[in-house]
């Protein structure tokens, strides 16, 4: 079994694990494999159960009916390691849906579960007639996907986990006065069972595995005046299992991560104004989901989610698709649930779909939004005249069974441009502005105006200078990225981990977004310290 010396030892996280092989290394490779018990023995059949439950709906009058059914295991090394089960029937009734869910996994309880969700449609349906025109149906009967993964991480017992972050604190704050390090890292995997009475019947396993690891520094003068200490991070969350912390280079960074942190002790104040700005790929990232990607999402635009996840300032879909300059032509935009490795990646999207790749952003112009079965039709005036079929891009979901199914984000990517250029030259080309290297941001109610912060630098003559502090952006989304001048090019994508929640109550929901560095010209910059 590798132990923390191992690790300390090795020139990389895998080499240090191979020093002395633990036991699941020596298991036979792994093969992508479906889950098909749970933890207890005589559960109930899983497909047959949900089949049950979508046949009660439909003698009780649904029009259309699924159930979904999730098994989830959930740990944090060391500290927490938990099981969850689920299971929820959505009925539509006369234009009017109904969603009941519960815990219990029984025959008894579908059927009660499927007479709840039509009593709910049927009571909603009292109201103002509506029709729901559902694109076209699934294809799949009976399919069977897991996430492909290296190592399950649910194989991987918790102590090799434990190793390897005590080895890269030990390693990060050794010999370094006044270095700190940490690190966190959780899992899950889940396994999932839908059916709907189109017929369409799917079993699909998932895995999520999450891992932050922190170089921090913090010298005396910083203590005494109750600073934060600085910081450098490393790692996000991918649909990986345990190979996503193995194949991370994370003993290889160690010395880079530690380097940032000592820089970032040496800050100073930033002068309000406008600037030219290099924002890194994780700062793209966070803009592209913040602003184009949560905008795009159609139950947004038309105001379905108005009192819970907000509206979009993308509003009026018909009127603006395929004409709105809403960036830079530099700027493309891909959805997908395809990308391996992706949190969003799936075989099949909780109405039984194939999710299918689409722009929502070409060169600059809207084409498209985020659809279900029952969006799509909302859409389909543009679709007809573009010459598109009227169908979803797959992109419905809940985190659970215990969630009504929703239109979810999928995977985002900002796609790089044709020219060889990095966020290096990005920023020899800038004579004075800032870098920003991570970013978060607050926007308002339509994704509209933004408030944003994160880790800065200057830039002055096209080399980067000290940390900035004190400085947030002020932005609105439509000038920010039509003022984008300049995207990095090929190989300078990188993939974050992001989530989002919507609906009421609130569900939340994981996804993959890539971005590449990009420079924006005169970006207002404010420091949020200062008193009129």
């Amino acid at each position: 079994m590798s132990t923390r010396r191992h690790f300390l030892h090795s020139s990389s996280l895998a080499a240090g694990l191979a020093l002395v092989p633990p036991a699941w290394l020596h298991a036979r490779p792994y093969t992508p494999f479906l889950i098909r018990a749970t933890s207890r023995r005589g559960e109930p059949d899983l497909p047959a159960l949900a089949a049950h439950a979508v046949d009660a709906a439909r003698r009780a009058g649904a029009t259309y009916a699924d159930a979904r059914i999730t098994y989830t295991r959930f740990e944090i090394p060391g500290s927490y390691d938990a099981e969850d089960r689920a299971i929820g029937v959505r009925a539509l009734v006369n234009g009017y849906w109904g969603f009941v869910s519960s815990a219990t996994w029984t025959p008894d309880e579908a059927v009660r579960l499927a007479r709840g969700a039509i009593a709910q449609a049927t009571a909603h349906s009292r109201g103002k007639t509506r029709h729901v025109e559902l694109g076209p149906a699934p294809s799949v009967q009976h399919g069977e996907w897991a996430m492909p993964v290296t190592y399950d991480p649910f194989e991987v017992p918790a102590g090799e986990k434990l190793d390897v972050m005590n080895a890269f604190m030990d390693h990060a704050s050794h010999n370094e006065a006044g270095i700190f390090a940490n690190g966190t890292m959780s899992f899950s995997r889940q396994l999932r069972h839908f059916a709907s009475s189109d017929d369409a019947s799917w079993t699909q396993t998932r895995y999520e595995s999450t891992a932050t690891f922190t170089v921090s520094c913090r010298d005396e003068y910083h203590a005494r005046l109750d600073r934060g200490a600085a910081s450098a991070d490393w790692l996000t969350s991918a649909g990986r299992g345990w190979e996503h912390v193995l194949d991370s280079g994370l003993m290889e960074a160690v010395p880079r991560l530690v380097e940032q942190a000592k820089e970032s002790r040496h800050v100073t104040t930033l002068d309000v104004g406008r600037y030219d700005m290099v924002f890194s790929a994780q700062a793209m990232a966070t803009m592209i989901d913040r602003t184009l990607g949560m905008a795009t999402e159609l139950d947004r635009a038309l105001g379905y989610e108005a009192n819970a996840g907000g509206t979009s300032y993308l509003g009026d879909p018909l009127d603006i698709l395929g004409t709105a300059l809403v960036s830079s032509p530099l700027v493309t935009v891909v959805a997908n649930r395809s990308l391996r490795g992706g949190l969003a990646t799936v075989a099949w999207d909780d109405e039984g779909m194939v999710p299918e790749e689409c722009p929502l952003v070409a060169k600059g112009i809207l084409v498209d939004y985020q659809t279900t079965r029952e969006q799509a039709a909302w859409l389909a005036p543009y679709y007809t005249r573009v010459g598109r079929p009227v169908r979803s891009h797959g992109f419905a979901g809940a985190n659970s069974a215990l969630d009504i199914t929703m239109q979810r984000s999928p995977n985002l990517a900002m796609l790089p441009g044709t020219s060889p250029t990095t966020f290096e030259d990005l920023v020899a080309s800038t004579n004075n502005g800032i870098a920003v290297l991570d970013f978060a941001v607050d926007m308002d109610q339509q994704g509209l105006n933004g408030y944003g912060g994160g880790r800065m630098r200057e830039i002055k003559h096209g080399k980067l200078g000290r940390y900035l502090e004190g400085g947030a952006v002020l932005f609105r989304a439509p000038e920010f990225w039509k003022s984008l001048v300049a995207i990095g090019g090929p190989g300078t994508q990188r993939w974050f981990g992001s989530s989002s929640g919507k609906g009421q109550p609130r569900q939340s929901t994981s996804y993959s977004v890539g971005a590449v560095p990009a420079k924006v010209t005169q970006v207002t910059v404010i420091d949020p310290r200062r008193k009129g």
